[in-house]
């Protein structure tokens, strides 16, 4: 018979060693877990664009997050214009990301055109991210649904791997939230809508991470 005291010490390491494999499990509450905390770290950043009118405007494909957005106050029959493009220049204002310089105004024929202007500031700077089609504005985090399925783990490059397929959709800051509602309802509609992602996970010391964290 086992001693009581060599007993109870037996159990303690068998208990430590069943808690480290549960880490190192591929079990879906694990990858699940690991998926989650890369993703939420994954910044979103989108060609946003200004909700400018069609007419009466001078640059329909206006995208927030230039570093100087110029726009139309009024038309050339002196009809206020642009008021929801104006509303999102507001809430960016109102977040630190542009100040407003002196109004400007342009000749359209005859007629005077006033425009806001507005300067992208250090701290809207920081909230860019450059493409080679122009600024994209980062608008929040991924937001993990659900992982759709995993594959066994299996041995590749000298670790072990496991590939998953997950839906992520956007999970937007305060003032984003904000921002979509006055955009177009066919970008806040995309901008919201889920979507299906890839990873590739390898077993660590500190259990399953996203393979990316190795490069």
């Amino acid at each position: 018979m086992i001693p009581v005291k060599i007993y109870f010490t037996v159990a303690l390491c068998c208990g430590l060693l069943s808690a480290c494999g549960d880490v190192q499990e591929a079990s879906e509450r694990n990858i699940e877990k690991a998926i989650r905390e890369s993703v939420s770290a994954e910044r979103v950043c989108l060609p946003t664009p200004a909700a400018v009118d069609v007419s009466g405007s001078p640059d329909v494909n206006l995208l927030l997050g230039n570093k100087t957005m110029r726009i139309a106050v009024k038309n050339i029959d002196g009809d206020k214009i642009n008021k929801q493009a104006l509303k999102q220049m507001d809430i960016l204002v109102d977040e630190g990301f542009y100040q407003e310089a002196k109004e400007e105004q342009a000749l359209s024929g005859e007629i005077k055109i006033p425009f806001r202007v507005f300067e992208r500031t250090d701290k809207g700077n920081a909230q860019i991210q450059p493409s080679p089609h122009g600024a994209l504005l980062c608008l929040g985090t991924k937001k993990l649904n659900k992982v759709d399925l995993f594959t066994e783990p299996t041995a590749h490059n000298g670790v072990t791997a496991v590939k998953a397929v997950y839906e992520v959709q956007l999970q937007p800051e305060k003032w984003a939230e904000k921002l979509l509602k006055h955009s177009d309802e066919n970008f806040f509609t995309q901008a919201k809508h889920p979507r299906k992602q890839n990873m590739t996970l390898v077993l660590t010391n500190r259990g399953w991470r996203d393979m990316r964290e190795l490069e």
